[in-house]
């Protein structure tokens, strides 16, 4: 049981690692992309492209890792963490909390389920493959 366990979880972890070495790869595609528009002075929409580039990246890591935080401190200790939600709730009206969890959850959830989600997949499927060989 312990080695069928030890097993899916080495596949989780291979698969999280394929996600984030395609992630790398992604970054560096990116990069020469930057090069390739720095290159080409004909490109109307250069400096709009340049834009876009910059704006992905760990500015959106930052805030997901940071409210992924906060979600562990609420399991780890709820009653502090229900204090910091409720002085939220009292100090800030109701639709600010409301559309920012929204935005926060829409965006940054989505980004980082299409980052890891695949490779997890991959993985529990290749565990799952595997211990039924």
């Amino acid at each position: 049981m312990f080695s069928l366990l030890a097993g899916l979880g080495t596949a989780i972890v291979n698969g999280i690692s394929g996600a984030v070495k395609r992630k790398q790869e992604l970054k560096q595609a990116v990069h020469n992309n930057k090069m390739r528009l720095a290159e080409s002075a004909q490109s109307h929409n250069q400096d709009w492209e340049m834009k876009q580039l910059d704006n992905a990246g760990w500015k959106d890591d930052v805030l997901f890792y940071a409210v992924l935080g906060l979600w562990v401190w609420s399991a780890i200790d709820p009653e502090a963490a229900g204090k910091v939600f409720a002085t939220w709730k009292d100090t800030m009206p109701e639709y600010i909390v409301e559309i920012t969890s929204w935005l926060v959850a829409a965006v940054l959830g989505v980004k980082k389920i299409g980052d890891y989600l695949p490779g997890a997949i991959k993985g529990i499927r290749d565990a799952v493959g595997k211990g039924s060989k």
